[in-house]
């Protein structure tokens, strides 16, 4: 095989060196020789295939950026029913609600504002409804750059385990960007007492607060974060909080997060009830994040 193609570079030499003549040497000869084998031992390797990663092996991901478009579990909603497959584009945001510690995930959409919420269906969370392609192929892992986002902010001091602190103002931050406003009547109507507890039975991710019309809703325009305290920018001012006017067009609201609390009680000798939240500053007014509520016997 080396002499015939040492005879093929000489043929080919000679072809192109009409008006020119050009001597090799022995080791210009093996080195071309060398190259040319090295080629074509690399050309003859199978393409290896690109090596992704299974998401589901970190329980730490909350939410993924999708990377290519593909169904995540949402349908268009038609008269509160399912319609058909939404298609989600690249960059769509998707909060991830449980894995199988593989390449299977349960999307949604996440806290989304109530405008939103009435052109998507939701499929109930089953086995044959986990997306099973939870890899990097498809998604990348995703921090929510407010801070504050999706978190309930309710009127207050800290959770009181009492008659007292129930259905005192809460808003949140909705990943499409608007704030919604919840008056205490609004939360009465629908017996929620705060972010985790309601009149009926059901877990806290099943809370009202989460798909009922809100009191207000505003867009945000923009926000910013300085240390511990992010900036809230929109167009009009919402009643029942204190926003700063810093433009002809533009209201700002300021959000500074505080200590994390938590307070036990003792019913008896075994019967316990235990608090955790976070205390904010919203606008020089006194707000939590009620973190987790746990109770035993």
């Amino acid at each position: 095989m080396i002499m015939h193609l040492n005879r093929l570079i000489e043929n080919g030499l000679r072809g192109k060196t009409m008006f020119m003549k050009l001597k090799l040497s022995h080791a210009t000869k093996k080195l071309i020789l060398s190259g040319i084998l090295s080629i074509g031992i690399l050309l003859s390797l199978p393409a290896s295939a690109h090596a992704y990663t299974n998401l589901g092996e970190n329980s730490d991901i909350q939410y993924v950026k999708v990377k290519r478009p593909l169904f995540t579990g949402q349908y268009t909603k038609v008269n509160g029913k399912k319609g058909h497959k939404i298609i989600s584009p690249k960059g769509t945001i998707l909060k991830v609600e449980a894995t199988n510690g593989g390449s299977w995930a349960y999307f949604t959409r996440g806290a989304i504002s109530y405008k939103k919420q009435q052109r998507i269906y939701q499929v109930p969370q089953t086995t044959k409804t986990y997306n099973k392609h939870y890899t990097t192929k498809y998604f990348r892992p995703y921090k929510l750059k407010l801070p504050v986002r999706t978190l309930a902010l309710q009127a207050g001091t800290g959770f009181t385990n009492s008659k007292a602190g129930n259905y005192k103002p809460i808003f949140y931050i909705t990943l499409d960007g608007y704030l919604q406003y919840y008056s205490t009547p609004r939360l009465k109507h629908y017996g929620i007492q705060n972010s985790w507890e309601a009149t009926h039975e059901s877990r806290a991710v099943d809370n009202p607060i989460w798909t009922i019309k809100p009191t207000t809703a505003v867009k945000i325009y923009s926000f910013k974060t300085k240390g511990k305290t992010s900036y809230i920018y929109y167009k009009k001012p919402v009643i029942g909080l204190t926003e700063k006017k810093v433009s002809a067009k533009y209201y700002r609201l300021s959000i500074t997060k505080h200590q994390t609390v938590s307070k036990k009680w003792n019913y008896g000798d075994e019967d316990w009830k235990q608090g955790i939240w976070t205390r904010y500053s919203v606008g020089g007014h006194q707000f939590y994040y009620l973190v987790e509520i746990s109770e035993g016997d």
